[in-house]
């Protein structure tokens, strides 16, 4: 029996979208999965993460057929049912509820757990719209960078053209462990011309301990230090004048907004050395090209929105825009796609009610809203883990008239707590078009295996429930290759020539700016944008603190970090063994000399807690995290009291843009357990 080979490109929730080659044997069983040496961002290697992918597809705790609960919600006490027994239950339940309370009294929750177009972005958001439920704004990781390049009308540079920056400033962001294939780029501009690192980051990471430069700001003071290097380079004479004068508007209110943030200043918000804001943004200023990738990670404060406002200035100020590798760095395939033909939201009521998906624990509160939540479908997620103000999410999980439906790989923290749960495909087990948010390609993605036991695709589930309801609209009735010719059709990508036919033949196509063509080569940065006031910014820039800055006293004086881990992707990977090897149980980093003032030493079991909740750990005593603050595993599993997550320590308030998160904004304490 022969092997054959297939091309899939990783469905995570990353900006690489990695391709790579799975080998199938005769049997019909994968084998083997590599890089797909033949696509420019993959290369040669995969992360470490989808290296080991096969132990999660074959994992013995894969979900294989439905299941309804038995026992009380979040025990994981489960029988095995049906497809069709299950799908009725969940009809039935619908109708019940829409008869009694209206269709918004049902809440559709998902993210980018799969990020398939199909998956993520397509029919199952369709059956919701058609139905009439309540609309989830999916605004949990980094919409404020998005927001801000839509509203001010700038757009970024090319990632791939990072290998010919002479500077490369990596803003809140751990590539080594959460966009391998960035950091391969940074290593040849590294290796082939000198590059300088710059890591802003208030943790050592992998990343940062490569850095030429690595600055720390205390969590949510990004914008002070982007203010105070504008002062420095309008103070020292290092702007570039002929770019401004040539391609910029209202420097003079710029220069007003900056003028009050000296180092000294800046130094006692942001912790940062003077001297050492001085030496950023000289290095900055007098770089040829000089590039910013930011992350998400300093995108999860209050004021997150100001301070990518203030970096956005920075290029402009400078003249990096000039060249194709200056500026910001990023790309966005998945804008490329006519997502809203299968997402279809014109199948929604006029004014159907919008709920942000950080806020889920006071959504599902008994009378939080009119009508109540009383069914939770979640796909792509797992939010009694990922969700912020976790103990409040699990307080709502537990309320025994919400109907909650889970469709997923694993029994997770969420799924323990369904009344019907759903075995779900992996990225092996099912046909997509993949997109990314991080470079500029799209894949054309064929199964490589059948699906294992009776799982399906979110695409299979949402035809299915769509039957049963009555919904006969065609996007429900095509099938995921006629799904996937839609997206494609009318959208951008086809205008630029990439068509569903071409995508695949190829099996992956670069979408977007060519490379070599300087971003904004013909447009006018304006350093006051008029169109930001409409959304409560400051036109021009300004610095707004975290919502939650330690005093000096008070029951809480530690500022939190919750990490993203090198071995899994929020929650994914956590209970398999390619995590467990590397991470077996929880740490909180603390700075010796908080350690110390706590009488706690290394390999300490130790409580992380605050007005939220608490979280058990093992003390990790290191100079990684900086003084006055402690650091903690984002998305680790496990919700149950003694092994509860980070997020039982976060807030669910919103920042000051597109409804993002603050995560960074919490204040926590520490003792021995």
């Amino acid at each position: 029996m022969t092997k054959r080979e297939v091309r899939v490109t990783c469905t995570h929730d990353c900006p690489d979208a990695c391709s790579s080659i799975v080998t199938v044997d005769g049997t019909g069983r994968a084998v083997d999965i590599r890089a797909d040496s033949s696509h420019p961002i993959t290369g040669r290697f995969l992360c470490a993460k989808v290296d080991r992918y096969l132990e999660r597809v074959y994992s013995p705790d894969r979900l294989m057929s439905p299941m309804r609960r038995t026992g009380s919600k979040g025990t994981g006490e489960f029988e095995p049912i049906g497809w069709d027994e299950a799908l009725d239950e969940i009809v039935s339940r619908w109708n019940d509820i829409t008869d009694r309370h209206g269709p918004e009294a049902i809440l559709p929750y998902s993210y980018l757990g799969s990020m398939g177009m199909l998956d993520a972005f397509g029919t199952m958001d369709a059956l919701f719209n058609r139905l009439g439920a309540t609309r989830l704004d999916r605004s949990i990781c980094g919409p404020q960078g998005f927001a801000l390049s839509f509203l001010t009308g700038v757009a970024w540079s090319d990632p791939e053209n990072l290998p010919d920056a002479a500077t490369i400033v990596v803003w809140g962001m751990d590539p080594v462990s959460t966009s391998i294939h960035t950091w391969e780029l940074i290593r040849r501009a590294r290796k082939s011309n000198g590059a300088k690192l710059v890591v802003i980051d208030p943790y050592r990471s992998r990343t940062a301990a490569h850095a030429d430069l690595h600055l720390r700001p205390h969590p949510g003071t990004d914008g002070a230090l982007a203010l105070a290097a504008g002062h420095v380079i309008l103070r020292d004479g290092l702007a570039d004048d002929d770019f401004i004068g040539a391609r910029t508007t209202d420097i003079d209110a710029y220069r007003t907004a900056v003028e009050a943030w000296t180092p000294d200043r800046a130094a006692a918000e942001t912790g940062i050395p003077a001297a050492d804001i001085v030496t950023f943004a000289r290095l900055y200023a007098t770089a040829r090209p000089a590039a910013i990738r930011y992350g998400v990670g300093m995108q999860r404060s209050a004021g997150s929105g100001s301070a990518l406002r203030a970096i956005q200035c920075l290029p402009a100020l400078t003249g990096q825009w000039r060249w194709p590798a200056g500026g910001i760095s990023n790309a966005v395939s998945i804008g490329e796609l006519n997502l809203g033909a299968i997402s279809r939201p014109d199948l929604a009521p006029p004014d159907t009610r919008q709920v942000s998906m950080i806020q889920l624990g006071r959504m599902l509160g008994d009378n939080a809203m009119d009508p109540p939540i009383r069914s939770l479908y979640v796909w792509n997620s797992n939010p009694a883990v990922i969700a912020a103000d976790q103990q409040r999410v699990l307080e709502g999980l537990r309320r025994v008239d919400l109907f909650t439906v889970v469709h997923d790989q694993f029994m997770t923290d969420t799924a323990r707590h369904g009344d019907i749960v759903l075995p779900a495909t992996t990225m092996l087990e099912h046909a997509d078009v993949v997109g990314s948010w991080g470079f500029s390609y799209l894949s054309w993605n064929e199964a490589a295996i059948d699906p294992m036991g009776e799982s399906k695709s979110n695409a299979e589930v949402a035809r299915l429930l769509a039957g049963r309801l009555g919904f006969d609209d065609e996007v429900f009735r095509l099938d995921d290759h006629e799904l996937m010719e839609m997206v494609l059709a009318d959208s951008p990508a086809a205008e630029a020539g990439v068509t569903a036919e071409a995508l695949r033949r190829d099996g992956f196509a670069r979408v977007g700016s060519p490379i070599g063509t300087a971003v904004a080569a013909e447009t006018t940065f304006a350093f006051s944008c008029q169109t930001l006031a409409s959304v409560g910014l400051d036109p021009v820039a300004e610095y707004r603190p975290p919502a939650h800055v330690p005093s000096g006293s008070g029951p809480h004086p530690l500022r939190l970090l919750t990490l993203k881990r090198h071995h899994s992707i929020n929650s994914s990977y956590t209970a398999l063994p390619v995590f467990l090897r590397a991470e077996p149980e929880p740490r909180c980093e603390i700075h010796p000399d908080d350690a110390t003032a706590r009488s706690i030493t290394d390999g300490d079991r130790v409580r992380v807690y605050n007005e939220s909740g608490e979280m058990a750990c093992t003390a990790s005593v290191t100079e990684r995290v900086m003084p006055g603050t402690v650091a903690v595993p984002f998305g680790r599993g496990r919700s149950d009291a003694a092994l509860a997550g980070a997020n039982s320590l976060t807030s669910d308030a919103l920042g000051d843009l597109a409804g993002g998160p603050t995560f960074c904004d919490n204040l926590v304490e520490v003792e021995g357990a």
